[in-house]
């Protein structure tokens, strides 16, 4: 079996890597994967046609500068799927670019059945994507319980598989030891930064998160601050670390190596009091580990706008989505500056306990006393390419 695995960027390499574990698990013979990873999808066999990297953009504006770029990307990418003649495409998340691409495969060969991961937010946004990608998307997996009504209603096949994240937080205690030796970390309070995964966050948010803890620096001076990049904006990252604070840990692959560099960034949440993170999936990464945190988030004016006439919903801090209440904090596009993120800092590291409450429900509706997430979406994946070949 050959599988064409798209992923366009972190988050999406690390839900391709943990399907490939688990279609590797379940399967007498391991499939041949190619297609477009990043380094942990590379580490566990995939042949990446081309950087990752290359399609980490996030915002309109930033879309539209990286247009031709892009184009030449989905070209390759279309050219490579045909080539390979895969039993099946899996899309992850990206849709932006993997919808283009399974268009395009769909009406070129229909006989590809094509999978994608991670429902689009139909339920925050553009609800009439649910209908539209019924005409190129063959099934659909869901990281969210609540998602696969959306798109029953409309006639697509659409599975509930749970988030790879409530099985990935777990770090033996020899490392947390190894990890605290390391960086000379005994009883102070640690607060991690996350300005994101994509060069245009890191340009946005960085620099007023770099500013704000300063602030809480001097606020709380026995605290120790933790910078976590990661791989492919690490160098980027440099740039910004005069807005830090002096004495930050900037935790790197680079610097320790991957194998390392993943130990210890789950050594760091599960030992953090505090984190000051971009919106995204690292507030479920947070909450795995019981993390308090404040979100903050930036885009271009034109992006703003163009979001506030299509949101639908009044948080997009995923933890609050998915237990239904709204105690973690945002400071998001006009709201985002050094002021408000500090304020929110002091009020949720002197009071969390209502977030805590929140982590162990969206943990539970997550799935956590169930199979595996990873598990459950490549049984997903390959019952519905079973199905598929009967039909």
């Amino acid at each position: 079996m050959k599988i064409f695995i798209i992923a366009g960027e972190d988050s999406g390499d690390k839900l391709g890597s943990a399907i490939i574990d688990g279609l590797n698990n379940i399967l007498d013979t391991p499939p041949i994967y190619v297609g477009i990873g990043g380094n942990g999808m590379k580490s566990r066999g995939l042949k990446s046609i081309f950087p990752m990297s290359d399609l980490s953009v996030m915002g309109f504006i930033e879309i539209l500068l990286q247009y031709k770029n892009l184009k030449e990307r989905i070209s390759q990418t279309i050219i490579s799927v045909l080539d390979e003649k895969p039993d099946i495409l899996l899309t992850i998340d990206a849709p932006e670019f993997c919808f283009r691409v399974a268009k395009k495969i769909k009406s070129l060969n229909s006989n590809i059945p094509i999978v994608h991961y991670v429902a689009p937010s139909v339920w925050a946004w553009r609800s009439k994507r649910a209908k539209n990608i019924t005409k190129f998307i063959d099934h659909l997996m869901a990281l969210f319980p609540f998602e696969p009504n959306y798109f029953h209603d409309v006639g697509l096949s659409c599975e509930f598989v749970g988030h790879p994240i409530i099985s990935e937080n777990h770090v033996e205690d020899k490392i947390i030891t190894e990890f605290k030796k390391e960086y000379c970390l005994k009883d102070q309070p640690i607060i991690l930064c996350l300005p994101g995964s994509r060069k245009s966050e890191i340009n946005r948010l960085m620099p007023v998160f770099g500013e704000t803890l300063k602030k809480f620096s001097r606020a709380l001076p026995n605290a120790k601050f933790i910078l976590v990049s990661t791989p492919d904006v690490y160098e980027h990252s440099k740039q910004y670390l005069e807005f830090m604070p002096q004495d930050i840990i900037f935790l790197s692959p680079e610097k320790i190596g991957m194998d390392k560099y993943l130990e210890f960034k789950k050594a760091s949440f599960k030992l953090s009091n505090l984190a000051l993170a971009a919106s995204g999936t690292v507030s479920l990464e947070l909450a795995a580990n019981n993390v308090p945190m404040v979100i903050g988030y930036d885009m271009s004016p034109f992006s703003k706008v163009i979001i506030g006439l299509m949101l639908r919903t009044d948080t997009v801090t995923l933890v609050n989505l998915i237990c239904g209440n709204r105690n973690i904090p945002e400071c998001i596009g006009s709201n985002f500056n050094q002021e408000n993120l500090f304020l929110e800092m002091v009020r949720v590291y002197s009071n969390n306990r209502c977030q805590i409450t929140d982590f162990s429900t969206t943990m539970s509706l997550l799935g956590k006393t169930e199979t595996p997430p990873n598990v459950r979406a490549a049984n997903s994946l390959i019952k519905y390419y079973s199905s598929f070949k009967k039909a």
